[in-house]
């Protein structure tokens, strides 16, 4: 699955959700779209199975319309899956 992250300052308008916006990120293979917020900064994550990152400037456009230009875009360099062994005390 790719991922890539939208990073704007709490400056910029609020990103653009609605349905419009859903649909055109779904034509991009965004499957879906995480918000995050501190006092500082706005932080978007975009993924799915069929999202070619390579679209990740026409993800932003649509997400922040009238600040793409300002939005810092992340893209994803490794995945991997933490998985927890079971502990056996270390006895073998």
């Amino acid at each position: 699955m790719a991922m890539a992250l939208l990073l704007a300052g709490a400056d910029l308008d609020q990103p653009v959700v609605g349905p419009a916006a859903a649909a055109a990120l779904a034509g991009l293979g965004i499957t879906r779209v995480a918000l995050f917020q501190d006092s500082g900064s706005i932080a978007v994550v975009l993924e799915g199975w069929a999202f070619d990152p390579t679209s990740c400037d026409e993800a932003a456009r649509t997400v922040f319309p009238d600040d793409a230009a300002r939005v810092r875009l992340l893209r994803e360099v490794e995945q991997l899956a933490v998985l927890t062994a079971p502990r056996n005390g270390g006895s073998t």
